[in-house]
């Protein structure tokens, strides 16, 4: 899958109410068990769920990013290869 196809994919995934849900859902539940948690561990472990979570989506919205600057950068070269004529023969 090409850049600009996979930025479209993951900007259609962070659009996704069902996804958007879900992210909340388990950020509100690692966030309050982290809090509750009973011991060192268990708060260690939500503490690093929270942290994936969000680097998840962090990365997710990297890709979107990077397919929209790739879709700018073409559009700008086509509009700069426009405006150029080639005379045949070159000399």
């Amino acid at each position: 899958m090409d850049k600009i196809q996979r930025g479209i994919s993951a900007q259609a995934l962070l659009e996704n109410e069902l996804l958007k849900e879900c992210f909340a859902t388990l950020g509100d539940t690692y966030t309050q068990s982290w809090f509750d948690g009973k011991t060192v561990e268990a708060r260690e472990d939500c503490h690093r769920y929270v942290t994936l979570l969000a680097k998840l989506k962090q990365d997710i919205q990297s890709i979107a990013t990077s397919g929209k600057l790739e879709q700018a950068r073409l559009k700008e070269l086509e509009g700069r290869n426009k405006g150029l004529t080639l005379k045949w023969p070159m000399t």
